[in-house]
């Protein structure tokens, strides 16, 4: 396993590992039925993959990060690193493989109702390798975010974590095989209501969320979409809901809250106020197209939740 020096490695608050891709976006209106011909009502070409998103949300809150992953010597690698960079995200660790082409996302996004339908396009020759990294000999940071696609690199980079008193966060949005080895290493498990209630069995999500916790994690959320999350620690589980918006398209509402989720651990708030906060940063993003336009800077979520909370006083008001 490969050792840091933390006295002189370049220092990171957050570094995340994972997949990438080049999301090509459509909005249709009306959505499709099989054999159908439709028109597009708007279309965008942005980066994407959960773990570049968290961190572009991440950079936009004012954390220091890096992405680690690789990518096609090709334009749509050239376009993922070029829009990580230009968010302040470093990519000096990702990997450049000749023999291989970036991974492309076709999304179709229904105009109605915001949520979308998703086609990963990956090569399966792009996946790190050991010999990737190297990095992990020039960085220390403090936390490690992972997405559980390739779970031996994934088992790797967070036993080198341990070993560097890293927490170590996961983003599981759907059963994928070899999952459940990466979560003995996981300190915050935060997953989609598809994965929990798939991986434990039960459509109870309070459940779930309870045996999430067995794993061995320090805090294991559930999202549930629009209604918000549920948050279970060893000392309490509780509902933190969502915050209403008009929903424009879904694409990337999970990764965003997991880079706003990771930003409230570094700031060291209580877990209520860090998945509210993840909470409205996700309803931000949802009001425009695509995984990363629509992702707000700490001001703007900090304003967004003050004015919810005087619309919600100003209702409860007008009950009694």
């Amino acid at each position: 396993m490969v050792r840091s020096n933390s006295s002189k490695n370049i220092k990171y608050d957050c570094v995340g590992l994972g997949v990438n891709a080049v999301d090509f976006l459509s909005m249709l209106d009306p959505y499709p039925q099989l054999d159908d011909k439709v028109d597009v009502v708007k279309s965008s070409i942005q980066g994407g993959g959960p773990v570049p998103t968290a961190m572009v949300t991440l950079a936009r809150l004012g954390a220091k990060v890096a992405y680690v992953g690789k990518v096609g010597d090709d334009a749509d690698g050239e376009l993922v690193r070029w829009q990580l960079e230009k968010e302040g995200v470093d990519t000096r660790w990702v990997v450049v493989d000749k023999k291989i082409k970036t991974s492309k996302a076709y999304i179709w996004v229904d105009k109605g109702t915001g949520k979308r339908t998703v086609a990963l396009d990956r090569d399966k020759k792009n996946r790190l390798s050991e010999n990737d990294l190297g990095f992990l000999k020039s960085i220390s940071t403090k936390f490690l975010h992972l997405d559980a696609r390739e779970p031996k690199i994934n088992i790797a980079v967070a036993r080198w974590a341990k070993k560097q008193f890293v927490q170590v966060c996961l983003d599981v949005g759907s059963l994928r095989k070899g999952a459940e080895k990466v979560l003995p290493y996981v300190d915050h498990l935060i997953v989609s209501r598809r994965f929990a209630c798939g991986f434990t069995g039960t459509s109870d999500t309070y459940v779930a969320c309870g045996e999430l916790l067995k794993t061995g994690c320090e805090t294991a959320v559930v999202t549930i979409g629009e209604k918000g999350c549920i948050c279970g620690t060893e000392n309490e589980m509780f509902h933190s809901p969502g915050f209403g918006v008009k929903v424009v398209d879904t694409t990337g509402t999970g990764d965003v809250f997991h880079g706003a989720f990771i930003y409230g651990l570094l700031e060291g708030w209580s877990q209520k106020k860090t998945v509210e906060f993840a909470n409205a940063c996700a309803a931000m993003k949802c009001r425009q197209l695509g995984g990363r336009t629509g992702i707000p800077t700490l001001e703007e979520v900090r304003s967004f939740i003050q004015s919810s909370k005087k619309r919600t006083s100003a209702k409860y008001e007008e009950v009694i």
